[in-house]
């Protein structure tokens, strides 16, 4: 006959769903630590902050699980989880839409990584007779009528290359711009990072790592005052077709020595991603301390709110998307990644924002997103 004490024991599988529940807290708290520890100095971190929506659902599951076998223990993960309720907060705020206030100066903004104007993530675009999705996106921007519009992968390669920029800035309606290349191109083309503004324009520069240039910076007069925007679109981890082909596969793979190979493959490049970007962020958060003006931040960052890098760059300014949006926000619309937040529109406290959206639009492998800045 069992004992009172023996009821309270756990089975032999109550006690493999203890342990890894025990796995999946540790995960999770290592993931809070990512946004402290700089890449460069221990990168494992790094792996679980990128992995947080899927670890915190994990724990979840495990909530969930006990719930239906031992109650009480419902609390390993419910602590854990609350613990990082700031994490949670910035994956799914929730933000109704508001009126704009009269009387108060409201700039809109838009950001938009557009591919290079392609439908297929390519660089080499010598063999393209034509950038597919050029006119679709040129529509949307224009229906969108902001009033700062930032943009990553701004190419063009054909004739009158010299006079696109000011088509496009014309089409738009944003006629004072500031691009820049990635790199300094000994022929003619044009493989930028693009800034296009209603307001006019009495300063720029920009900022480069290892002769890139990772970001670039307009000071502008709005309104009798003058704020600086950056457009900063930080290291990707530059998976090569193979790569993107085993990660599609990863299910059907059967040779195991091909596995292991491939993915060390892929978590050498994401590492090496890692590192450059908590690099690149020092360079940027040491400009950004030089400003003279308010700041405006937006671009593709690579990296996850879970992150070093978003940790850095948000010690100062606020996130537009956990002020103002709603849901979960994923802006990476690749097919071959999780869907991740990797696009952002930071600003100055001086703002607020409202009506943060991020537009669903099959355009390139990132989705649009906007705001309006309101100046208090």
């Amino acid at each position: 006959m069992a004992t009172k004490g023996n009821k309270h024991k756990l089975s032999f599988i109550g006690k493999l769903v203890f342990l890894l529940n025990i796995v999946a807290i540790g995960l999770l708290l290592l993931s809070y630590t990512s946004v402290f520890l700089k890449p460069g100095n221990f990168p494992l971190p790094a792996f679980a902050g990128l992995s947080y929506p899927i670890i915190l659902a994990i724990n979840l599951g495990f909530v969930i699980i006990w719930f239906f076998i031992r109650p009480r223990y419902i609390l390993l993960s419910i602590i854990v989880i609350l613990i990082g309720w700031n994490h949670l907060a910035q994956l799914l705020p929730v933000h109704s839409s508001k009126e704009i206030p009269k009387g108060k100066t409201a700039i809109k903004i838009l950001s938009f990584n557009v591919q290079n104007f392609l439908k297929v993530n390519i660089t080499n675009t010598k063999y393209i007779s034509d950038f597919e999705n050029q006119n679709e996106i040129l529509d949307y921007i224009q229906g969108k009528n902001a009033d700062i519009v930032i943009l990553q992968e701004f190419l063009y390669d054909r004739k009158e290359i010299n006079n696109f920029t000011k088509w496009f800035a014309k089409k738009i309606n944003c006629p004072f711009t500031h691009t820049r290349n990635y790199f300094e191109q000994k022929g003619k083309k044009l493989d930028a990072i693009a800034i296009f503004s209603k307001f006019p324009i009495i300063n720029w520069g920009h900022i480069e790592f290892k002769e890139k240039t990772i970001a670039i910076y307009t000071d502008m007069v709005i309104h009798h005052d003058t704020i600086r925007a950056y457009n900063l679109h930080l290291a990707s981890i530059h998976l090569k077709k193979e790569d993107y082909d085993f990660i599609s596969e990863m299910d059907i793979q059967q040779d195991k020595d091909e596995m292991r190979n491939a993915s060390r493959a892929v978590a050498s490049k994401v590492k090496a991603a890692f590192i450059k970007r908590g690099d690149q962020v020092g360079i940027v958060k040491q400009h950004l301390r030089s400003s003279p003006y308010p700041i405006l931040l937006a671009g593709d960052f690579n990296d996850t709110p879970v992150s070093y890098t978003y940790h850095s760059l948000t010690k100062d300014l606020k996130d537009a998307f956990v002020e103002s949006g709603s849901g979960f926000g994923n802006t990476y619309a690749g097919d071959n990644f999780p869907a991740l937040r990797i696009d952002y529109i930071l600003h100055d406290k001086i703002f607020t924002s409202v009506n943060f959206k991020r537009d669903k639009v099959h355009l390139s492998d990132h989705y649009p997103i906007n705001c309006v800045l309101i100046k208090e």
